[in-house]
């Protein structure tokens, strides 16, 4: 969680002080929310379930379509669900492992998704949150979505957020106020909140979000689970209804960080519709990862981070300004060099 991310949830919202407040508390008590109960990836834990047949792809969507209906009163994540083309392409699904066997399952086969609201998606209403584009339903996918769905994931509806991204706890939608799964009075931060919450309380695996500036980190930072903002033209920007062009980038939210890396694995890659997006090579970020059972006791040893001064002082909440302290003290207890950075 950056000092970025933080403040501007916190210095917008009085809710979202007060939940800060209560989030040491929160994370003791709350079990319901995956982002507290997951101790593995959960695309992994579905693709073994495919590949072993211990589930099917319909039983797996149905476990998270009733997680929604069952939640979804109480957290208003979604903006749109479609439930029966995601049953469609689940049944589909089981019928092609039935016929051809798992040994050419994508690397999200069967895994449900949810998109952020400004993320297009062919024939799914797509409004970013506004009134304005109310009925709009595009003719194409975004790239993100498109290389996502050829990697076997189920899009399972639209989430909420503050309409075109203007705001930071999406309270600022035209429809309806998203809450925060690990107390439903709090904020789930913004403007990617729909989805921060949609991951925290099992609605699905993963979802994608859009970050500006610190449009995915901050929600996941509120919600409890992880937040990916990829380096700028890592994913391509196509089909993403814009705040900031040279900002812009969409990214995953997910339970586990194995997942978020699997998920950018799959959409990361140059895109022709996308000038600005980089032709660097995409490589197995998942595998990448190191293991717990290589780490030493001081991991961040020899790593730099940077705390900015500017953002611990003047108007900051107390319980904000003591949640960054404890963490940078955590860091160095694994072995990083935690220093002040002036802006200035």
């Amino acid at each position: 969680m950056t000092a970025q991310a933080l403040l501007k949830g916190t210095c917008s919202h009085n809710t979202a002080r007060l939940f800060w407040r209560k989030q040491v508390e929160c994370k003791k008590t709350y079990t319901s929310a995956s982002a507290y109960i997951c101790k593995c990836s959960a695309v992994r834990d579905v693709q073994r379930s495919l590949r072993s047949k211990e589930r099917s792809a319909c039983d797996v969507l149905e476990q998270y379509l009733h997680r929604l209906d069952s939640t979804e009163p109480t957290y208003h994540s979604f903006l749109t669900t479609d439930a029966a083309t995601a049953r469609a392409q689940a049944k589909a699904l089981d019928q092609q492992i039935a016929q051809d066997g798992t040994s050419s399952l994508g690397p999200l086969a069967g895994i449900p998704i949810a998109i952020k609201d400004n993320i297009c998606t062919k024939g799914l209403e797509t409004t970013a949150g506004s009134k304005i584009l109310k009925g709009y339903r595009p003719p194409f996918d975004a790239t993100a979505v498109a290389r996502l769905r050829a990697a076997g994931a189920i899009i399972i509806g639209k989430t909420n957020m503050d309409a075109f991204g203007m705001g930071s706890s999406s309270e600022y939608s035209d429809y309806q106020v998203t809450c925060n799964p690990c107390d439903p009075e709090r904020v789930p931060g913004g403007s990617s909140g729909g989805s921060a919450a949609a991951v925290a309380s099992s609605q699905c695996v993963a979802a994608l979000g859009s970050d500006t500036g610190g449009s995915i980190r901050q929600p996941a930072s509120f919600c409890g689970v992880v937040g990916l903002k990829p380096t700028y033209g890592r994913i391509s920007r196509y089909g993403l209804i814009a705040y900031g062009s040279s900002l812009d980038c969409i990214g995953p939210l997910s339970s586990t960080v194995e997942d978020a890396a699997i998920m950018l694995g799959v959409m990361a890659g140059q895109d022709s519709h996308d000038a600005t997006s980089s032709a660097a090579p995409v490589t197995d970020f998942a595998a990448a990862l190191a293991s717990v059972d290589s780490l030493n006791s001081k991991p961040l040893r020899g790593k730099r981070i940077g705390v900015i001064a500017e953002m611990m002082q003047g108007g900051i909440a107390p319980g904000v300004i003591s949640a960054v302290q404890k963490s940078i003290k955590h860091l160095e207890s694994l072995g990083a060099d935690v220093s002040e950075v002036c802006s200035r």
